[in-house]
């Protein structure tokens, strides 16, 4: 019998070979267990892709209404002033940025939107902890409304909405989510001044009755276009009564005596500013007895003359720094024209004996008929005019109410035997201050100036005072005359206000 051969026998290297494709597993079995995992891995990755594609549109979808909600709450915020008419502005500013001007905000990258005031409430702090109220409610009380909150919630729901593409193949996964944004803005800081004195009155608007019948109005006991002596007032006794406000401590927190050191308060002295959000209708922190002594320089950055106690970047000088000294004043004289138009620079003190304790008020407060030395009265009408008390009941318009006339049976009725009235501006709203000419003179060419930097917003008490902390009333604008020196500050009456006048820049509270 013929033997059988391998036909590979004479070649070891075949043989080896075709051994090992006889016992080579099925590369197509192999291939499609391949397919089966890549098809997974595949699917697995699309998923993560898709997923990733509806977080980022619902990323981005909420950065948009947080953009919207940002710019209408820090615009109406700004828009804010204690009035309805505040109220009305900061739901039409609201109105501009999204329903008018080529520049709208967009959601879903290219889409407009429409404004609603439901998505607008005003509130007087800005946690809300007093109530937030909704717009109609707020043009009802607007005062001490100095926070807004924009919630784009209450927008269109389509704008919020984002339809999911990938996330609805997902168990349980939403087939669209609704975003939306709130935000919080209002004032940071105040322009107001941490000297505080007491309100003279309790009450914010008395009428004072000047023969024959010009009924002047008279706030919180002052008179507008009356210079008083800041340091020289007290309703409640003999000796002076001046305060000096923590410029840091949110009101009702209790202050920390570091925030009474010079160092702390002189900036804001200079400035003429408190890092707080609110000062009217509050309690405010206070130390009795405004150091002067150690300040006045600060107060005097407004006649650029401040001794390098103060930045002129943050403390720049007044438009108008020329001085009203009593003296010299050309808008008003005695009746003999070589005498000087007064010998005060403030209405001369008098110690009131009628009242229980006995006052520390000035002649000016004595009732009509009040013949006083012509003298006594001190500067008159350099920056702010009386009012009539029939103004009462209005919320003063930007140019002010509109004041007394400039005449000489005017003043003889408001100051019965008082000053002449010389050369004072024809204008009905304009003063020496506003008038220019030879009443004026600009600062150093490095120091530009601001208009109204001589104007002191000063928290009126309510006295007496007792404790670490004092209640706000108002805040008195007193503009200075002259500069301080260490023991008197001359500043005439130019009216009350809120805080809301006073703001500082607008800040996102959230």
């Amino acid at each position: 019998m013929k033997e059988l051969v391998h036909p590979l026998a004479g070649d070891a290297c075949c043989l080896a070979n075709w051994s090992l494709l006889h016992h080579r597993p099925d590369s197509k079995r192999q291939g499609g267990a391949v397919a089966i995992v890549f098809a997974g891995s595949l699917m697995l990755i699309i998923g993560f892709f898709g997923l990733a594609l509806d977080l980022s549109r619902v990323y981005n979808r909420k950065a948009e209404m947080q953009g919207v909600a940002d710019a209408v709450a820090v615009a109406a915020a700004r828009s804010l002033n204690g009035s309805a008419n505040g109220i009305s502005a900061a739901l039409a500013a609201a109105h501009n940025i999204l329903d008018q001007g080529n520049y709208r905000p967009k959601y879903d990258y290219n889409q407009t939107m429409n404004w609603s005031n439901a998505a607008m409430q005003f509130s007087r702090s800005a946690d809300g902890s007093t109530g937030w109220m909704d717009a109609s409610d707020a043009s009802a009380s607007p005062a001490g409304l100095m926070f807004v909150k924009v919630d784009t919630n209450a927008l269109n729901p389509d704008y919020g909405k984002v339809d999911m593409m990938f996330m609805p193949v997902l168990p349980g996964a939403l087939g669209s989510i609704n975003v939306g944004h709130v935000s919080v803005a209002g004032r940071s800081r105040l322009g107001v001044t941490p000297l505080a004195i007491c309100a003279m009155s309790n009450t914010p608007a008395a009428s004072r009755t000047n023969p024959p019948a010009n009924i002047e109005l008279v706030e919180y006991g002052f008179r507008r276009g009356i210079s008083y002596d800041l340091m020289n007032l007290n309703p409640n006794g003999t000796t002076r009564a001046n305060f000096l406000v923590d410029p840091i401590s949110p009101p009702g927190s209790g202050g920390a005596a570091s925030n009474f050191t010079v160092a702390t308060v002189g900036p804001h002295v200079c400035a003429g500013t408190v890092a707080l959000p609110k000062v009217s209708g509050a309690s405010v922190s206070v130390q009795s007895g405004f150091p002067l002594a150690a300040l006045f320089n600060h107060l005097n950055s407004r006649f650029d003359l401040s001794n390098g106690n103060c930045n002129p970047n943050a403390a720049p000088p007044d438009t108008n720094i020329k001085q009203y000294a009593a003296a010299t004043i050309g808008w008003m004289t005695k009746p003999v024209l070589a005498s000087p138009a007064a010998s005060y620079q403030t209405a001369r003190t008098w110690t009131d004996t009628s009242t229980s304790p006995n006052s520390l008020r000035t002649i000016a407060d004595l009732p009509p008929p009040n013949p006083q030395a012509p003298k006594e009265y001190g500067p008159l009408w350099a920056y702010a005019r009386p009012i009539p008390f029939s103004s009462v009941g209005q919320a003063e318009p930007p140019n002010g109410y509109i004041p007394f006339a400039a005449t000489q049976a005017m003043w003889n009725s408001l100051y019965n035997s008082g000053p002449t009235v010389l050369v004072y501006p024809s204008s009905t709203y304009a003063t020496p201050y506003t008038a220019g000419g030879s009443n004026a003179q600009a600062p150093t060419v490095n120091r530009p100036g601001i208009v109204n930097r001589r104007v002191l917003n000063i928290p009126l008490l309510d006295c007496p005072v007792s404790g670490a902390s004092a209640n706000v009333l108002a805040i008195g604008k007193f503009f200075m005359t002259i500069p301080a020196d260490a023991t008197t500050i001359s500043a005439e009456f130019a009216g009350a206000a809120v805080d809301q006048q006073f703001g500082g820049p607008v800040e996102l509270y959230r």
